[in-house]
């Protein structure tokens, strides 16, 4: 959720309030006395200026109503000596009516922006604890789900039809041992960025810490199988470019089904053991935990 604006929006915002809050109401004003000119020596509607504060303090700010009260009052005393029905006590009491719904209005249009204020700061508390709810489920070095974001992404969902695969980098101690860490962080990004880019959005990809990534995909185990040997293929196909120069990937995976009434943990843990299956042959290998066992 966003509450953001940019300042061609504030801008646009300001200009519609000041035209609907002091504009309008002011060319109310000049109708309305005209109309009342027509018809004069009645002067009934007069009257009718005490609704044009109020009309002015659903959208203006208190210093614009009271400026639009102010001109409303002077307008309808000026008439009065222009086209007046000779009700000089009647002239009076409508400009204590207006003057006090002007009133009314200032205090009205306060409340109003109180209110604003309150939702807007309202509003902005609630994008920043978005924010750092995003922060605190994000990767920062891949921008994918990290460990606590998975964690609360499979806490809302239930097993059946879906698989978990760990993806494990082979070699990763090496590529920091002969390159060093900010290199190994630039092949982790790499790869991160191909695992993203060759799954399906409505796919899970988590940093599982390390060199290590969890992903969770909506499909049985055979699917689930044929799409991880694909993007194990688009991962591998080229080297992946650091400053160092590219350097190959090679990548375990195992994938198990999260099986009906068993909790998250015990499927990541099982498609944990069949990545080690298939670490243990040769690189690139995918091996599937049907835990059937």
């Amino acid at each position: 959720m966003s509450t953001e604006r940019g300042p061609e929006a504030a801008q646009t915002s300001s200009a519609t309030a000041v035209w609907i809050g002091v504009a309008l109401p002011i060319s109310l004003i000049a109708v309305i006395l005209t109309l009342d000119a027509i018809e004069s020596p009645k002067t009934a509607y007069v009257g009718v200026l005490s609704a044009i504060p109020l009309l002015s303090a659903v959208f203006a700010r208190p210093a614009a109503t009271a400026f639009v009260g102010t001109v409303t009052w002077l307008s309808a005393l000026a008439f009065g000596y222009f086209a007046s029905d000779g009700n000089v006590q009647a002239q009076r009491v409508r400009l204590v009516f207006i003057a006090v719904f002007a009133l009314i209005a200032v205090a009205a249009s306060a409340v109003r922006v109180q209110r604003e204020a309150r939702l807007a700061a309202a509003l902005t508390l609630a994008a920043e604890a978005e924010k750092q709810r995003d922060r605190a489920m994000t990767d920062s070095l891949t921008g994918l789900t990290n460990r606590r974001g998975l964690i609360d992404d499979l806490s809302g969902r239930a097993a059946g039809a879906t698989c978990i695969a760990m993806i494990d980098l082979d070699d990763m101690k090496l590529v920091n041992d002969e390159h060093g860490h900010l290199v190994g962080d630039e092949f982790i990004r790499g790869v991160a960025g191909r695992l993203r880019a060759n799954l399906a959005g409505i796919d899970t990809v988590c940093r599982w810490g390390g060199d290590e990534f969890v992903v969770v995909l909506e499909l049985d185990a055979a699917l689930a199988e044929s799409v991880l040997r694909r993007v194990v293929g688009s991962v591998t196909a080229e080297p992946v470019a650091t400053s160092a120069g590219p350097l190959h990937a090679v990548v375990s995976v195992g994938v198990t089904p999260w099986v009906v009434g068993e909790d998250a943990d015990t499927a990541i843990a099982r498609a944990d053991r069949a990545m080690y299956r298939a670490k243990s042959t040769v690189g690139c290998c995918v091996v599937v935990d049907l835990g059937t066992d």
